[in-house]
């Protein structure tokens, strides 16, 4: 699933103020697909935890990029991003390497400043509703998540309450996502 031209043009044009909110806000529109699919695994607490704590430094806009450097290596380790002679299969699994993936684009974004991981962390959000819709009948998460893209775009990130409320918007997007997602492991 492709990221709209104009989307993709406006963040190679971008300031990194605005990428780092971007990839932000789209990290947390999946983290409850990684949170809540993983959560429940005690093997995975530390993984849950570290993913928790890298979310939180994506929103400290004033972080350096060398602040995320070592969290790229530190993904890398996560089970969703190993290879796999099977691929990845189960509903759970699918989704849960989507919100690592996402991740793995905008903290390799804040680490390098490059707009194409920008442009990659969009995709990865896309594609993974894109699927999760094609399996849903009457779901329109696709359209959502472009939604959600645009209004990032076009939010004044210098607002005092800017930040906070595009926020909430991300972790209820979040929360239907992974109600979406359960629902399918359902059937």
């Amino acid at each position: 699933m492709v990221v709209d031209t104009d989307i993709s043009d406006l963040l190679r044009d971008a300031g990194s103020d605005r990428l780092a909110v971007f990839v932000a806000s789209c990290t947390e529109r999946m983290a409850q697909l990684f949170t809540g699919l993983r959560g429940t695994d005690p093997d995975r607490t530390g993984d849950v935890d570290l993913y928790l704590q890298i979310l939180e430094e994506l929103w400290r806009i004033d972080l350096p990029g060398s602040a995320f450097s070592a969290r790229a290596a530190s993904l890398q380790e996560f089970a969703e991003l190993q290879p796999s002679e099977e691929g990845i299969v189960a509903v759970d699994d699918i989704y849960a390497f989507y919100a690592v993936l996402c991740m793995r684009y905008a903290v390799l974004c804040r680490a390098n400043g490059d707009a194409e991981d920008a442009v990659r962390c969009a995709h990865a959000s896309l594609t993974a509703l894109g699927q999760l819709d094609q399996n849903l009948p009457q779901s329109r998460l696709f359209e959502g998540e472009r939604e959600h893209q645009r209004r990032v775009m076009f939010t004044d990130i210098g607002a005092d309450r800017a930040l906070p409320q595009l926020r909430e918007l991300d972790r209820a997007a979040s929360r239907e996502r992974l109600l979406a997602v359960k629902s399918r492991l359902e059937k």
